[in-house]
């Protein structure tokens, strides 16, 4: 008779106190890993693409450092706009009949630079005189410097011969000289520019308006002292 207490063949041997040994092996066959993804290689860059952007990355650069350098040289100069008043002004052999005037006025312009650290260049300066928003005449002023807290009058002429001008112009110039005086307005056009030693910033326009500067009828001179004019 065959022992018992043998193992069978074929079974697991079982531990003394009735547990299975433990397992010797996986019970599930092993997976292979994921396997990393392909990237492919970046396509090679145009050189010349490259230095374009290089070039306006340069470019926007300069001009930011350019403008914060122009910025900090305003903030620290503070340039303001001239002052301009007219002092005086005249009408002579004045007529106006059939829609055909003929007439002289003498301006004296008083410019004034409030700037204590910059002088100011004016280039092409232009004036003319009107009735109400009629243009009558006009006349050119000279180049000329002014320095820095300085004031200086500017002279200018006007003239108008045998000129064509609208009738209901003509009836108003003629109502207001019967009354006793006559208005017209001044502007001025400049070009100029704001100087610091060796540095000029950039040329401007400036408008000059001077309104209803009145005159007397029988001398034709200017009524009722300077006037100051609107500058922007």
């Amino acid at each position: 008779m065959q022992d018992s207490s043998r193992p069978v063949t074929g079974y697991p041997v079982q531990n003394l106190n009735g547990c299975a040994p433990p397992p010797t092996g996986y019970a599930y066959a092993r997976v292979n890993p994921i396997p990393h993804p392909y990237y492919p290689a970046p396509p090679p860059q145009d050189p010349r693409s490259t230095f374009l952007r290089c070039l306006l990355a340069a470019v926007a650069v300069f001009f930011i450092i350019f403008g914060t350098i122009l910025f900090i040289i305003w903030l620290v100069l503070r340039p303001q706009l001239p002052d301009f008043s007219i002092q005086s002004l005249s009408l002579s052999n004045f007529n106006a009949a059939n829609q055909r005037v003929n007439a002289t006025w003498n301006a004296q312009i008083q410019v004034s630079n409030p700037n204590k650290k910059l002088y100011i260049s004016y280039g092409e300066v232009v004036s003319s005189v009107f009735h109400k928003d009629y243009l009558l005449s006009e006349t050119r002023i000279g180049p000329f410097v002014q320095g820095t807290r300085s004031s200086g009058a500017v002279g200018a002429s006007y003239s108008m011969v045998d000129s064509f001008v609208d009738g209901e112009v003509v009836g108003e110039m003629n109502e207001e000289r019967r009354g006793g005086e006559m208005k017209f307005n001044l502007k001025v056009l400049a070009d100029l520019a704001f100087r610091y030693g060796g540095w000029r910033g950039r040329r401007r326009f400036l408008t000059v308006w001077c309104d209803d500067v009145a005159v007397t009828a029988s001398s034709g001179k200017m009524t009722g002292g300077p006037k100051k004019c609107s500058v922007y």
